[in-house]
């Protein structure tokens, strides 16, 4: 299944760009492009994979619990049809973790925080159902190139030296998600365009191994593994700058074309 939404993601991706590119030059005056900014709040939840993964050894457990996060950058949107275009862009995604520690024989507790962050840039097709005038609706389907740089750690000393660490190691530094869209946007040719939506990301793969470990002096080291998942869904809100029309002279055609 995952390899034939990969399949399905790359063709696309390779479709729509093979198709900006032959048709760029004869639709850029027909059809423009915008250059926008997006703030994506990510909601926790089970929507599309687990929120929560417990992870243990020998009585020790350690509990990753997905908080609030956020995405944000630029997008840029390639107009191809009056209802279709290519959206791109890059963004920074980072994925907040809270993780409670636990030893039920001694009462020992714990908790500490964990971020992941990670760069993409997607490449996605839209379809526009235009409702009025000024509000039009769309959908759309791609995928995302995504780069993570670092593997992560935190550490929390409880009382009388009880260390607990969380730590994750990415599985890939580069990965692939698939990503579908939503929303809502009402245009203007003055004031740009203003958009509302949800938006889901599935990575092909779990993208971090994490451990939940425990250190004392008078005890053996543990270690709990377990793997996150990735997939979040957020609530979009973007904005789109208005093209600005340039109000010199303009030159039709100049001698060389003539």
């Amino acid at each position: 299944m995952r390899s034939f939404f990969l399949n399905i993601s790359c063709c696309l991706g390779i479709l729509f760009i093979v198709g900006s590119t032959l048709y760029a030059q004869s639709t850029r005056k027909q059809f423009p492009s915008y250059f926008g900014i997006q703030f994506k709040p990510i909601v926790p939840g089970d929507f599309l994979s687990k929120s929560s993964i417990t992870v243990n050894d020998s009585g020790f457990v350690g509990v990753f619990n997905q908080r609030p996060s956020y995405s944000f950058g630029g997008i840029v949107r390639v107009g191809l049809s009056k209802l279709i275009s290519l959206e791109t862009g890059i963004n920074q995604v980072k994925r907040n973790y809270r993780i409670d520690f636990e030893l039920p024989d001694s009462s020992l507790q714990a908790e500490n925080d964990l971020s992941i962050i990670s760069y993409d840039i997607p490449i996605t097709a839209m379809i526009y159902i235009q409702l009025s005038e000024q509000i039009f609706t769309n959908a759309s389907l791609g995928t995302s190139l995504v780069f993570y740089p670092s593997n992560v750690g935190s550490s929390v000393i409880a009382q009388d030296k009880h260390l607990f660490i969380a730590e994750g190691r990415r599985n890939r530094q580069f990965d692939l998600e698939v990503n579908a869209n939503l929303g809502f946007e009402w245009r203007s040719k003055k004031s740009g365009f203003y958009y509302v939506g949800i938006s889901g990301k599935v990575p092909f793969a779990p993208i971090y191994t994490v451990a939940a470990v425990y250190e004392h002096v008078n005890a053996s080291k543990k270690i709990g593994l377990g793997e996150l998942s990735g997939g979040y869904l957020s609530v979009d809100l973007r904005y789109f700058f208005p093209n600005v029309a340039n109000k010199g002279i303009q030159f039709n055609k100049g001698p060389i074309d003539q």
